[in-house]
Parts: C-alpha cells; structure tokens; sequence
C-alpha cells in the first residue's frame, strides 16, 4: 500500500510538471518574463539571484554572519562588540581543546582494548580485561562526541549572535519609551507609548 501511494504521488508531480513545461512552451513567456502587447514580450534579467543561499549573505548583517561562519569572533569584531569575540574564542576554543584531549584518550585505550582482545598484553592501564577497558573506551569516546556537539553549537550560536547584534544595530528605536500603569479605554490595563 505504502508503495502504490508514493507511486501515485510521484505520477501527480509529473503530470503537474510536464503541465508547467507546457504552458511555458506554447506562449514563449518564463515565470520573469512580462506580456507588453499580444505579441511582443520582455524578459526581465534573472542575473540577481534573489531567492539563492547567497541572498541572506547580504548587507552588513549578512557580512557580519558570513565572517563569523569562516573566522569565529571575526563577526563580532565587524560589529565593533570588543569583549564578544574573546568570549566566542574561549568558548570554540575550549571544545577544541576537549575534543583534542577526549580523541586522544579514546586512540590509546582503543590500542590497549584491541591489545587486550588479542591476548598480546596482559594489562594495560590498570585493565587486565577487554570489557573493562571497552566500556571505558566507550565512555572517552561519548565525551568526545559530546565536545564536537557543543563546538557546533558554540558556532552556530557565534553566527546567530553576529547576524542578530548588527540587526539590531541598524534598528532605530528612539530614547522615549514610556510604560504607563493605569486605565484602558476598555478596563484596567498598561499602556505603552511609543513617540
């Protein structure tokens, strides 16, 4: 059944696609193109790439999160936040720190582990059996894990920040915001004036 249903639904997106293509063909217009008279036609240049993953790399804020996505910090550094960058640094630098020391611990008791399963040693680190020395390798190795996840979280998060600050940079707010505590037009309730 489960089968016959995406059959179904890849034959109705063919159709609806070769429908399009049709059209298309017949009158001689794309989706850019604008209809001036009956048989007279202009196509509008489809250079700029509006909709495309470069689109959102635009303007400062995108400029902003483009270097950070490359040079970690260097984003915060465009939007002029000094103390930002030291602090993204720390941070992406610290996860590559635990990831450097957890693979480390993990190769050498992966060596001793495999040593212990083939009988060529007796004991290594305190471990006279492959289990034990399984399990501990299993444990270095779920840290590292764990520090590859919170360095992909740590830049994701320094790309967001850069992109969000110089946003708000460009935001205009003006210095009088008032927070009135008092009557509504429709009961008690607080009223905000923005002028």
């Amino acid at each position: 059944m489960k089968k016959y249903n995406s059959s179904i639904l890849l034959f109705f997106f063919l159709c609806i696609s070769m429908n399009l293509n049709a059209q298309i063909g017949e009158t001689g217009l794309t989706q850019d193109s604008t209809l001036l008279e009956d048989d007279i036609f202009y196509a509008e240049s489809t250079s700029k790439n509006e909709d495309g993953f470069f689109a959102m790399f635009e303007g400062p804020p995108g400029r902003a999160a483009l270097m950070s996505a490359i040079i970690p910090g260097s984003g915060q550094l465009y939007n002029k936040k000094w103390l930002k960058a030291p602090i993204v640094w720390g941070l992406e630098g610290t996860a590559i720190g635990f990831i450097v020391y957890y693979s480390d611990l993990y190769k050498c008791y992966d060596l001793g582990y495999k040593g212990l399963l083939r009988g060529e040693i007796t004991i290594s680190k305190g471990f006279s059996s492959a289990s034990g020395m399984k399990e501990e390798r299993d444990r270095f190795k779920k840290y590292r894990d764990y520090s590859i996840i919170a360095l992909t979280v740590a830049h994701v998060l320094n790309i967001a920040d850069a992109f969000v600050d110089r946003h708000l940079m460009e935001f205009d707010v003006d210095e009088d915001i008032s927070l009135r505590l008092g009557s509504a037009p429709h009961g008690f309730g607080i009223t905000m004036n923005f002028n």
